[in-house]
């Protein structure tokens, strides 16, 4: 007959050599697609810095949207018209006159957010948009295919074939732009801006009453037409952007559905290809501009 003590000593290394076995076996088990995809990428282009533009703000208090940046983890900049200045100067003369001639801070706005951008790389946000996916974003990472490296510049759609009111289809966000600092398409950006911007004074100086045209002159107009030159889509490509639903790669670039950057009230706000919430509460509230026309209750 076995006795007690005898037959632990038996069973415990037995028992322990069998947990040692699961565990090496569900360690070395291939990922399923979804613990996968909640895998944050380990290879990325972007800078791990977050940007935001505090022109025209003087009375800017911290809430829940800016608090959800601040808890990502990365390194957080809050950009004065005094910073942005220094950092007009500091890229290229052109940029710093035709910054000192904007004549109101909208215009400042847009055009330091293209700048932070070019100059210094990460995450660009505009005050009232609320982080709603954990730092890095996957799609910050290579392909799942593995043939691709990771994108230097994301982008959301703003409009495409079901949006109405916007003057580009499609026509991308810029409330939020990710991007590897020098893209080319910031630099096309920037110069379309400053080649412009002696015409539009003109027009401005001619109808002193009159808003600028804030939409074509720094705004999601310029900023569309800078993003299409650089991808120069087909026919069908285009046609493709204007009925995205999955996110699309097109050279170093990589395009998301409107959902991800643009959710609106009624969708499924749990969809994790929800990156960020735009809630539309920013200066253009303070200040004439292009969206508070566009908007039903502007």
């Amino acid at each position: 007959m076995i006795r007690p003590l005898a037959l632990l000593r038996i069973v415990v290394p037995i028992y322990t050599l069998f947990l040692i076995i699961v565990y090496i076996r569900r360690d070395s088990a291939p990922k399923s697609d979804q613990e996968t995809e909640s895998l944050p990428p380990l290879e990325i282009e972007i800078p791990k810095a977050i940007h935001h533009v505090m022109i025209a703000m003087p009375k800017f208090k911290p809430n829940s949207h800016s608090i959800s940046w601040q808890q990502s983890g990365w390194k957080v900049e809050y950009w004065t018209e005094d910073a942005c200045s220094e950092l007009a100067q500091e890229l290229n003369a052109s940029y710093s006159k035709a910054f000192q001639q904007f004549p109101s801070g909208v215009l400042k706005a847009d055009f330091c957010r293209y700048m932070v951008m070019f100059g210094r790389g990460g995450v660009y946000n505009d005050l009232d948009v609320h982080m709603m996916k954990a730092l890095p974003w996957k799609v910050m990472g290579p392909s799942r295919e593995g043939n691709k490296g990771p994108p230097s510049l994301i982008l959301g759609l703003e409009g495409d074939a079901t949006t109405k009111g916007l003057p580009r289809s499609p026509q991308f966000v810029q409330w939020t732009i990710a991007s590897a600092p020098s893209h080319p398409v910031l630099l096309d950006a920037l110069t379309r801006i400053t080649e412009r911007t002696p015409e539009f004074l003109k027009k401005q100086q001619a109808d002193k009453n009159g808003d600028a045209d804030v939409m074509n002159w720094t705004g999601p107009s310029v900023w569309t037409d800078a993003v299409l030159a650089y991808l120069d889509c087909t026919d069908s490509q285009l046609e493709k952007l204007r009925d995205l639903k999955t996110a699309v790669r097109i050279k170093d670039v990589l395009v998301l559905p409107k959902r991800a950057f643009a959710v609106i009230q009624g969708e499924d706000h749990k969809n994790p290809d929800i990156l960020v919430k735009h809630y539309f509460s920013g200066m253009w509230k303070h200040e004439k501009s292009w969206i508070s026309k566009i908007l039903p209750w502007g």
